[in-house]
């Protein structure tokens, strides 16, 4: 659930972006200003700015996510070798009778 509202967020901040981005940019075009092409250059580091958040985020948590598969994986492989010592021990002590 928090994946999806995460995406919703990214996606409004998108589109918002986007239509700061065009109304600035028809702006310009209609008759440029230093204030109009300070802004524009300011939404440019914005955009730039969210989109390296947005890709830092989603690799920490793709680097997360393969930590805790590495563990789960170590913790079962412990598992099974405590149930196979075990059962060694069991059958060593049976031959041992």
């Amino acid at each position: 659930m928090n994946k999806k509202i995460n995406n919703f967020k990214e996606l409004e901040i998108w589109s918002d972006l986007y239509f700061l981005t065009s109304i600035v940019q028809k702006q310009i075009n209609k008759k440029p200003t230093e204030n109009l092409e300070k802004m524009s250059e300011a939404l440019i580091r914005l955009t730039f700015y969210f989109q390296e958040y947005s890709n830092n985020k989603r690799l920490y948590e793709k680097a997360l996510l393969e930590y805790k598969s590495t563990k789960n994986r170590a913790i079962e492989r412990a598992r099974k070798s405590e149930q196979e010592n075990e059962k060694l021990r069991k059958q060593n002590e049976s031959l041992s009778i």
